[in-house]
């Protein structure tokens, strides 16, 4: 169905249900598609004589300094073609540098896509979407101005692990590697301080590339071997078909993308491209939701039902995941883990989309501790002090009124934690994957404590994959 009338497509069921599947065309944001609907109710409602044209052009701005970043001319060449061919209407791709004039609004562009690398540093970035972010009033009776909601970044590897060659060696100078990660994290707080009801929404997505090789074809095979992980770990080159389609699906396809940061790395020649189909696209991306920690293959399923979701392997793992929880339920000692926690069973459902049909599992969410929200600073700590002297220091009577206080309800911050999942693919293979869970923009990575839970779970799910194959089923 069209969204807003215009160019943002969004079909097929919701992520993460047990109906959604078809592909979603997501040029945009999704968000934004229903303000803009929106708007033109408004001005329909407003003069019901007035003709309102609801037929938005699709149209991509690209920001790039082609002498900064040679590989960007072979990418942008092949993602145009493969906009032209994924949507029924044209798709504009307008390119300029980012020292040329660029159109306040960016020239109504669903989608922004700019290169890292043509930029100085952060406060380059947070000119330039002060300029293409900024909506436009009408002009001789037409539409407000509907500016890019949503922003792809492309930059470069290594901008999280300068401390490792080879990338130490590439940030030694000029600290390269360090400017571009200043950008990445730039357009993440951008996209955070949007604030709704006064500007329009705004999605990014940051795609960290190696070098871009000559072609596709450079390692003699047919087949893809495209690498997407979430963060900054891989390491590689990268080929213009295979980068070009990386950033389609980003834009287009994968919702999972959104908000996400990702690296790539692979080719992809053009005879190996017509076997990508949409539920391996799906499931390359699907690392990005959580963003995903762990992933164990357990092999085939059991095959008692291969028409339906009933797989003895399938219960077997599913109880020994549910048994293996039980450890951190209670007192946490020895377990390792520093942070108080809760074990809730996974609600999450079976997904066409991530090519799941059956999915049980569990959620281990961290909970606050005593140095984290309930820390109270100096200046907090004075003015109780202050308010308890003013009170009852002096020893006077407390007016009835002190006592009527009423608390003041807090809701509770989400701190994080490890959702583990038991999955059966719809090609009938099981396998575990761990996620991260609880979280929003204000939560604290704990690090070391995923790091505990996901090295525990990878042992156990390895020893009953192992003691499984010694017996032979």
């Amino acid at each position: 169905d069209d969204v807003g009338g215009g160019a943002v497509v969004v079909s097929g069921g919701d992520i993460g249900d047990s109906t959604g599947g078809a592909p979603s065309k997501l040029l945009g944001s999704v968000d934004a598609a229903r303000r803009r609907g929106q708007l033109v109710n408004e001005e329909s409602e407003l003069d019901e004589l007035a003709v309102v044209n609801t037929v938005v052009e699709n149209r991509v701005l690209v920001v790039v300094d082609d002498k900064k970043d040679k590989g960007a001319a072979s990418i942008l060449s092949r993602l145009t073609s493969l906009l032209n061919d994924a949507f029924d209407s044209d798709i504009s791709v307008d390119t300029y540098s980012p020292s040329s004039n660029i159109p306040i609004g960016g020239k109504n562009a669903q989608t922004a896509i700019i290169f890292a690398s043509s930029l100085n540093d952060r406060s380059s970035l947070e000119s330039l979407l002060g300029r293409i972010l900024k909506r436009t009033a009408p002009v001789g009776g037409g539409s407000v101005g509907m500016p890019p909601s949503h922003v792809l970044i492309v930059s470069a590897l290594g901008t999280e692990r300068t401390n490792k060659m080879p990338y130490s060696m590439q940030n030694l100078f000029g600290g390269k590697l360090d400017k571009l990660g200043e950008i990445e994290r730039g357009i993440g707080a951008i996209s955070r301080s949007r604030i709704a009801g006064k500007q329009s929404p705004l999605d990014y997505t940051v795609v960290k590339f190696g070098d871009v090789a000559s072609d596709d074809n450079k390692g003699g095979g047919d087949e893809d071997t495209i690498a997407i992980q979430p963060g900054d770990v891989l390491d590689g080159e990268i080929g213009p078909n295979a980068a070009a389609n990386v950033l389609l699906q980003a834009m287009a396809y994968q919702p999972y993308a959104r908000n996400a940061t990702l690296c790539t790395t692979g080719s992809l020649p053009l005879d190996a491209e017509l076997a990508m189909d949409t539920a391996a696209w799906n499931d390359k991306f699907l690392c990005l939701s959580g963003p995903e920690l762990l992933r164990v293959e357990a092999g085939r399923g059991a095959g008692d039902d291969d028409e339906g979701v009933l797989d003895s392997k399938f219960e077997q793992l599913r109880q020994y995941v549910k048994q293996w929880s039980m450890n951190y339920e209670g007192d946490r000692k020895g377990t390792g883990l520093t942070t108080p926690v809760l074990v809730r069973t996974s609600r999450r459902p079976p997904s066409e989309f991530d090519g799941v049909v059956a999915r049980s599992g569990v959620r281990i969410l961290f909970q606050t501790t005593n140095t984290g929200d309930r820390y109270k600073s100096a200046t907090e700590e004075r003015k109780e002090e202050n308010e308890r002297s003013a009170v009852g220091g002096t020893g006077a009577k407390k007016p009835a009124s002190a006592n009527k206080v009423k608390p003041i309800m807090v809701k509770a911050r989400k701190e994080g934690g490890v959702e583990v999942l038991v999955e059966k693919t719809t090609s009938g293979n099981i396998r575990i994957r761990a996620r991260r869970c609880n979280m929003d923009s204000k939560t604290t990575v704990k690090e070391m404590s995923e790091e505990v839970i996901v090295r525990s779970l990878k042992k156990a799910v390895e020893a009953w994959v192992k003691a499984r194959d010694v017996a032979g089923f």
